[in-house]
């Protein structure tokens, strides 16, 4: 079956990140996101595969339903489509979805970090410390953007993650739940020497500035990793990582 125009213009949109199925739907591709996506319960609402690489995705068909609409283009059909080099033959669609609002112990916080890369490992990290959920303010890239859903290696489908327009009311909630700790290049106390309380709201800044003034403001606490060398700071997504598991080690203690 041809693949629809209109659903080509929805991929376009999802590629560009623009438009009103941006906002509905995101893009996944390559086997391990799709897969993994099926198998943690998000059903792609499309599947599309190159006719080259049925035989060597053959088994993703007994996992899906029938309401899922499937579609087999040729190669070169596919080259347009991919948002890689080498596409590896197999995209689905997948619809967003609502969230409670969070309430475990260990919440991350995104303020600003703009590179889909970073914030997809930040998403990963997170999983695997089982943080209770990402929150991603609006000077952030999209979360749902298809390099960050790459970058995250499947873990956007294991860990609620939100996309929070309204940073007032979010602040409100976060100030009467949660401990707030903000992490800087520059100030604050040494990450390891930290009194750590839960539950925990932990803040990560954009790439270059840090935290917003904005959000700065509402944190109880700010940490800070020290620089041994000539390194101005941490990449991130490190940074992040570094932070997520001291706070794990503590909880465990």
């Amino acid at each position: 079956m041809p693949i629809p125009k209109a659903l080509t213009s929805r991929i376009n949109s999802l590629k560009s990140g623009i438009g009103e199925a941006a906002d509905k739907y995101f893009l996944g591709e390559g086997w391990k996101v799709v897969k993994e996506g099926i198998e943690a319960g998000w059903l792609p609402r499309w599947l599309i595969l190159s006719g080259e690489s049925l035989e060597r995705y053959k088994e993703i068909f007994p996992l899906i339903s029938s309401s899922v609409e499937t579609y087999v283009i040729n190669s070169k059909e596919m080259e347009k489509l991919s948002t890689l080099e080498t596409p590896p033959g197999i995209m689905g669609i997948f619809p967003r979805k609502d969230f409670a609002f969070p309430s475990g112990d260990i919440i991350v916080l995104i303020d600003g970090v703009q590179d889909p890369g970073n914030l997809g490992t930040i998403i990963r990290t997170a999983d695997a410390v089982n943080a209770s959920s990402v929150i991603v303010l609006k000077n952030s890239v999209d979360p749902y953007n298809h390099k960050v859903v790459r970058g995250s290696m499947g873990s956007i489908f294991h860990i609620p993650v939100f996309k929070w327009d309204r940073v007032e009311d979010l602040l409100t909630r976060i100030e009467k739940r949660y401990y707030t700790v903000g992490t800087s290049s520059h100030s604050g106390d040494l990450f390891y020497n930290f009194k750590w309380r839960f539950p925990l709201a932990v803040i990560f800044g954009n790439e270059g500035r840090g935290l917003s003034e904005e959000i700065e403001k509402i944190c109880d606490a700010t940490v800070k990793i020290p620089i041994l060398g000539k390194a101005e700071s941490l990449n991130v997504a490190v940074a992040c990582g570094v932070i997520l598991y001291e706070i794990i080690r503590n909880m465990i203690k």
